[in-house]
């Protein structure tokens, strides 16, 4: 028979395991997971104890708790996130840009990337040159060579290469009117070769910004804005996208995953 145990020094536990770990991450099923602190059941107020516990302890869960599957994994991982400096575009877009920008009303996809999606990054600092629209990847799916498109890659200068470049930030562009967040997985698919220091997901009415982990740790999203909101927000927008910060993100990143372990 399971018996309690200190729930924090269970959570300090899996902290130490996570840190020592190759892959910066931890699985259990979401069943077994009460076991790990000697419960029978995970009751409601269990839950949130053990959820503030983590949340303390740096320690994400992904799926959620309360969210998961009996038979889904659970991933515990501490998420390294970029230091965020605040900071102001110079000059700043135009109300004529930021009010075109929350009149925008697209019914496809490809309207949300010409209408919407391009005119804000042009908005945060990045010129055509930088900008690769309709960007091909090859990756692989259960062993099998795939071709998709990206949307919009916008890459540090013109050198359009994911080996030879430096892509900055992915985007892809959805019809209106699903949550964003149904797009992460295919998006982070995308990004796992891509390699980029952050991945978006709008379609007009929000933009999402998604911080990419690599494949040490799940993916977390930093930022979502709504388009009504988006001149108010802009420079929390700017603050994670512009050329300069993205550049200096990827970099660190880049460093962290490929370092030896």
């Amino acid at each position: 028979m399971p018996s309690d145990k200190d729930p924090a020094e269970v959570v300090e536990t899996i902290r130490q395991s996570i840190k020592v770990s190759q892959r910066g991450s931890r699985r259990v099923r979401a069943h077994r997971f009460k076991e790990l602190f000697g419960y029978q059941a995970l009751s409601a107020q269990r839950r949130e104890l053990v959820e503030r516990l983590l949340a303390e302890a740096g320690i994400v869960v992904q799926p959620s708790l309360g969210e998961a599957g009996r038979d889904d994994w659970l991933v515990m991982s501490i998420p390294t996130l970029p230091v965020i400096r605040a900071t102001h575009p110079d000059p700043r877009p135009s109300a004529d840009l930021l009010d075109y920008l929350k009149s925008v009303r697209p019914d496809t996809e490809r309207e949300v990337e010409m209408h919407f999606a391009s005119p804000l990054f042009h908005g945060l600092g990045y010129h055509r040159e930088l900008e690769a629209a309709g960007f091909g990847i090859r990756l692989y799916q259960g062993g099998r060579p795939q071709h998709i498109e990206a949307d919009l890659i916008y890459f540090a200068d013109e050198i359009h290469d994911l080996d030879k470049g430096q892509p900055l930030v992915l985007v892809e562009c959805k019809r209106p009117g699903r949550p964003l967040d149904t797009a992460a997985g295919q998006v982070r698919s995308y990004a796992l070769w891509v390699r980029p220091a952050y991945y978006v997901i709008t379609d007009a009415e929000s933009v999402g910004v998604w911080d990419y982990q690599g494949a040490i740790a799940p993916d977390r999203k930093v930022l979502e804005v709504k388009q009504a909101q988006l001149a108010d927000s802009f420079d929390d927008l700017y603050a994670y996208l512009n050329p300069v910060a993205a550049m200096e993100t990827r970099q660190k990143k880049i460093a962290r995953l490929t370092a030896p372990r």
